[in-house]
């Protein structure tokens, strides 16, 4: 007799087992590091646990209740975009649309096009090779530059889709304080800084529409060195900023350093961006055929290619 007449579990209502199993595999990380972190404090929990999804090889009947309902709730963890399309692109279509939550380092995606040319491409390029992806929640851990950080950040609030709450974590407030100094005026708009998080606010309700209700909020850490402040009320405080006070101004705002994030003892407060799309008639699902991006666009350097190919080509150029 199979064992499974045997168990507790299938003597519950199928709505209860329903519920164990979303719990289960809601409380579960699939982590596709190529490597154990172990400089950077905010992926201390983000470990696979041993056996994570034995439950689907335990009975052919649970299998069958789970079947591919578990993508749905699972948190999966890369440590680099490479990692992510590595692994999340070759899978079918169908199953890509079922996974709600993903965790990945901010770091950019570096690829040597033939014949030898290195080309750096961020997060919300990466996210365009995967269509039909709608994630309940993406969560980017800020990596690089202050510059570097703010202008990825920028680039997923104003042109990302294919999620529909986006946090981002900072180590510390730099992203929100630094100053740069615009050389070139056909430059000065892309890479300045905007009072936070109004501009953001004001870029989610073009997009979205004012009364599909978006949000952008900044949550900050009280205390410098805080680790995981961000996630808890009671360590976190809500930040603004805004265009008064001297020295800045609306043309000359982000050219001088904001002394109230990054000045002594107030840098290393650990920082949250949270986004949340139109919550009315918003479809966030990434599209097979969306628009190019503003200027560097991986599918425009490889019209028609798949991210199989592009990698092929690209490591051929290493050689």
């Amino acid at each position: 007799m199979d064992s499974q007449y045997h168990s507790t579990l299938f003597h519950t209502p199928f709505e209860v087992r329903d519920a164990i199993y979303s719990s289960l595999f809601s409380s579960t990380i699939l982590s596709f590091a190529t490597s154990v972190p172990t400089d950077d404090a905010r992926l201390s929990k983000l470990q696979a646990p041993l056996h994570a999804t034995a439950l689907l090889r335990t009975c052919r009947r649970a299998n069958a209740e789970i079947s591919k309902s578990w993508l749905s709730h699972v948190l999966f963890y890369f440590d680099d975009p490479m990692s992510l399309l590595d692994k999340l692109a070759p899978i079918p279509l169908e199953e890509l649309s079922l996974i709600r939550y993903i965790s990945v380092r901010g770091d950019p995606l570096l690829l040597t096009y033939p014949p030898k040319i290195q080309v750096h491409h961020n997060l919300v390029g990466v996210l365009k090779l995967l269509p039909r992806l709608q994630l309940r929640q993406l969560t980017v851990l800020g990596s690089g530059s202050d510059k570097f950080q703010y202008r990825m950040l920028d680039e997923l609030i104003k042109h990302g889709n294919s999620w529909q709450e986006l946090r981002f974590i900072s180590h510390d407030s730099g992203i929100l304080g630094y100053a740069y100094y615009c050389l070139d005026p056909t430059l000065c708009d892309r890479y300045q800084r905007r009072p936070q998080p109004e501009h953001w606010q004001r870029v989610m309700e073009e997009r979205d529409g004012v009364h599909s209700y978006p949000s952008v909020s900044i949550h900050r850490g009280k205390r410098a060195g805080h680790c995981g402040a961000v996630f808890k009320p009671e360590t976190r405080e809500v930040m603004a900023q805004s265009y008064n006070g001297a020295p800045f101004s609306v043309y000359d705002y982000g050219t001088a350093e904001d002394p109230v994030f990054i000045s002594e003892n107030e840098r290393g407060k650990e920082l949250m961006v949270a986004i949340r799309r139109g919550q009315r008639d918003v479809d966030y699902e990434e599209k097979t055929n969306s628009p190019f991006l503003p200027g560097r666009d991986i599918r425009r350097d490889f019209p028609g290619k798949t991210w199989v190919e592009i990698r092929a080509a690209c490591t051929k150029a290493t050689y």
